[in-house]
């Protein structure tokens, strides 16, 4: 428990150091913007493939339940309901953590063991500017595109679903769609994947940038980073979820 709260110590003091750093300097967008497309580049294809088969998958489950009380109906808007504010921003924060968490984690490492950043600092550069800074907005830039891209797949593949196997058409199933998704319900997915993509961004940037011991301890912050990411995102979605309800009960009682 003690070496769990000094991780996470850490990837707070860590991602504090970023943040100045980021306000504080100037000269880094040409490297956020390369990183922004290297990673929405390498993820693409995996969060299109995702999405379509969890949209499918939540169709699936949605209609066994409403089939039971005749409410087959309101299966469009329940599906991009729970797609948008819950399964879209934990899904992408996931592929995320397991792919791009993990590169940037195994390439900050191998940076630190081979000390090139030790010859950036020898150097009179700021390895946070020069190394951290881009790696950590892109992947938070990032998150929000294939957010974007992941619930628009999934919308459509649950859409082709509903309608080749349960005979429900694409007007039927987009008239209930406004009933249940508002900007309330895009704000709290929206809200979420940047939240998870502020955990993904920082325990890989963090294990990666003090990893020690050569090759096996770079293979020791990619699990780490893992590992504490997905715990981090299960606690994150946990909190996020209550302070979204009571944020949204106290903006009702103040309408």
């Amino acid at each position: 428990m003690t070496g769990q709260l000094a991780e996470l110590g850490l990837t707070l003091q860590f991602i504090l150091r970023t943040f100045r750093t980021l306000f504080s300097t100037r000269g880094n967008m040409r490297m956020i913007l390369e990183q922004t497309a290297l990673i929405s580049y390498r993820s693409i294809s995996t969060v299109s493939s995702a999405g379509l088969f969890v949209g499918a998958i939540l169709v699936l489950q949605f209609n066994l339940i409403l089939s039971r009380y005749d409410a087959q109906s309101l299966l469009g808007g329940l599906n991009t309901s729970a797609i948008i504010r819950e399964i879209g921003p934990l899904l992408i924060s996931f592929l995320l953590a397991g792919k791009v968490g993990a590169f940037t984690a195994a390439e900050l490492g191998t940076m630190r063991v081979t000390e090139q950043i030790d010859a950036i600092e020898c150097l009179g550069t700021d390895p946070i500017q020069f190394l951290i800074v881009p790696r950590f907005v892109a992947i938070m830039i990032s998150s929000i595109i294939l957010l974007t891209l992941g619930l628009l797949v999934s919308i459509a593949g649950s859409m082709v679903i509903a309608s080749s196997l349960y005979g429900i058409n694409f007007l039927t199933y987009a008239q209930t769609i406004p009933r249940f998704t508002d900007l309330w319900t895009l704000f709290c997915g929206f809200f979420k994947s940047g939240l998870y993509a502020l955990i993904v961004a920082g325990v890989s940037c963090t294990q990666g940038f003090y990893a020690t011991g050569g090759a096996r301890g770079v293979g020791r912050a990619v699990t780490k980073a893992a590992i504490y990411t997905n715990f981090y995102i299960v606690i994150a979605n946990f909190v996020s979820s209550h302070f979204l309800d009571l944020l949204f009960q106290l903006k009702e009682t103040f309408r």
